[in-house]
């Protein structure tokens, strides 16, 4: 009964942790319009980035602990996905991204 209720409480926690962290990240890709001056930009990336990620990373964390066993691979597996996943949906949520897809092939291509 205990094993059932902890693994609930583990996925509502990892569930409500993506959740917000997507909604932080896709409001950072909003804001960052490319009519805006690069200043601006830099601003509201360097505000909202560490925050999503920071979101990110706790719901990776204990979703890995769950998978996973070794702390050192729980935390750098946690780190890298939570780092790439918010970035990526920083940058599916940016407005000039969703209207130029020449540019989003060579960006995607480019890589």
């Amino acid at each position: 009964m205990f094993d059932m209720v902890s693994e609930m409480f583990c996925f509502v926690t990892a569930t409500v942790s993506f959740l917000y962290g997507t909604r932080l990240c896709w409001v950072c890709g909003k804001k960052c319009n490319f009519g805006v001056a690069p200043a601006e930009k830099k601003q509201s990336l360097k505000a909202t980035i560490p925050a999503g990620f920071v979101v990110y990373l706790f719901g990776f964390l204990v979703v890995f602990n769950e998978e996973l066993s070794g702390t050192l691979t729980i935390a750098i597996t946690s780190l890298i996905s939570a780092l790439l996943l918010s970035l990526f949906v920083i940058s599916m949520a940016m407005p000039e991204l969703k209207r130029n897809r020449r540019l989003r092939a060579f960006l995607l291509y480019k890589w």
